[in-house]
This record gives structure tokens, sequence and C-alpha cells, in this order.
């Protein structure tokens, strides 16, 4: 039987474990000054720049090891003006004594630059390319797989084989040539995705742009992440116009 003291705490252990078990937590970032619109479930911030520009940036979603902006420019002055996203860049702000030692330490950097959309289009382009490439070409160790299979056959007909053993050398034959449809295929499949992403990023993506007087342009910006970091300051420029917008970042429990 159990003892007093066992059946006191056997549950509260049990019902720890499964508290364990079941709490999950996520990041969180958004906006200082939320005083944009919200658009697609996401706060913005707004800047009217002086120079008749307007400025909104909106925080959209995690990557693996990005985090991905919205930044939306609108030029209401009365000449063109240049967006490169490949300037962006942001800050990590320091904001209690255990982020100053931090700060001490060289972890807080002075500049997260954006990643160039170019470098990563080009570099998108390539993967697709070689996964293309695998997905229709014939590998050197296909061609010598299939050369070892074709002198194999030419040595059987000297032999005397048993049913057992012409069996054996069909399946194995028959099973190094589906393991290669089998890999040509998983590339084929990769080459799809990162043509799927290839397409998505086109259009999505804000690129290096001329602003004529009345238009806007509308594109999402790529920064790598650092999730210790608690406060963030983006800085966007148009004409090398520094406009700055500030975030905070925070682990959500639920």
């Amino acid at each position: 039987m159990l003892s007093t003291l066992t059946r006191l705490v056997l549950p509260a252990l049990l019902g720890a474990s499964l508290t364990a078990c079941t709490a999950s937590s996520f990041l969180s970032l958004t906006p200082a000054r939320p005083d944009g619109p919200w658009v697609n479930g996401h706060p913005t911030s707004l800047t009217h720049h002086p120079d008749s520009v307007q400025v909104r940036v909106g925080f959209i979603r995690y990557e693996p090891a990005e985090l991905v902006f919205e930044t939306e420019i609108s030029n209401y002055s009365d000449r063109p003006i240049q967006v490169a996203p490949e300037t962006f860049y942001y800050l990590l702000l320091p904001t209690d004594t255990v982020a100053e030692k931090q700060l001490a330490k060289g972890i807080f950097e002075s500049r997260v630059p954006s990643l160039d959309p170019e470098v990563q289009l080009r570099q998108l382009a390539a993967k697709l390319d070689k996964q293309a490439a695998k997905a229709t070409n014939v590998s050197w160790f296909e061609i010598l797989t299939s050369a070892s299979h074709i002198a194999e056959d030419v040595a059987s007909i000297k032999k005397k084989e048993t049913a057992e053993q012409i069996a054996e050398r069909d399946y194995r034959h028959q099973s190094d040539n589906a393991y290669f449809e089998e890999q040509r295929e998983q590339h084929a499949q990769q080459a799809d995705h990162l043509y799927s992403q290839q397409v998505n990023m086109e259009a999505v993506v804000l690129r290096k742009t001329t602003l004529e007087p009345g238009q806007r342009v509308v594109g999402q910006v790529y920064f790598p992440r650092k999730d210790y970091a608690q406060r963030l300051r983006m800085v966007v420029f148009f004409d090398e116009r520094p406009v700055q917008f500030d975030f905070t970042q925070a682990t959500v429990k639920r």
C-alpha cells in the first residue's frame, strides 16, 4: 500500500508534470508606438516626414532565422525619392541592468542590417536551379550502378542460376532503380517548393525602387533574428534620410 506521504506527494508531482507539458510560450514583437492602422491583424507605426513622405512599418511574422516587417512608403512630395531596403537596419537597445551587462560583453551590436532582397532572390534561384538539375539529371552513382547491373546480367548468362538467385538479382536491380527514381522525385518536389518561394518573394518583398510624386510602395523586409533583445529600433531610409521605429520583444506564455 502507498504511504500517506506518497499519496500526498504523487498527485502534486503528476500535476506539475502535466502543467509543464501543456505550458507553452512564444515570442511577440509589437510597435512601441502603435499609432498606425491595423493591417491584416498587425498593429503598425506611422510617421509623416517633414519632406512630405509618409512611412508605415509593422511586424509581420517570425521565420526560423529572420524577422519579417512590412514597410509602406508614400511619396507626397513634388520630387522622386529612392527607396533602398538593403540600407535598412535595426539597433538593439539595452533596457535594464542585465541588458547593460550584455552590452558590455558586446552582445548588443551597433547595427543589424537587413537582408539584401536581391541577394536573397539570387540565392533562392541558385537553390532552385540545383534542385531542378538533380530532378532531371543522372548522377555518376546511378551511371555506375546501372553499369554494374549490366555487367552482372551479362555474367549471369554463363552461370547456372537458380530461380531464387534470378529473382533476388532482379529484385535488387529494381530496388536500385526505384531508389534513384525516388531521389529524383524528392528533388522535383523541393524544386517546386523553391519555385513557389521564389514567386511569393518576388511578389511581396520590398526592392530598390524610385517613387515618383504621388506613388507609394509596400513590401516585406527581412532581418536576422535576435531573440534575446527586448527592444529594437528599426531604421528605414528614403533618399538616405532615416526614419526610426521602436519595437518591444517579449516572451508570451499561454
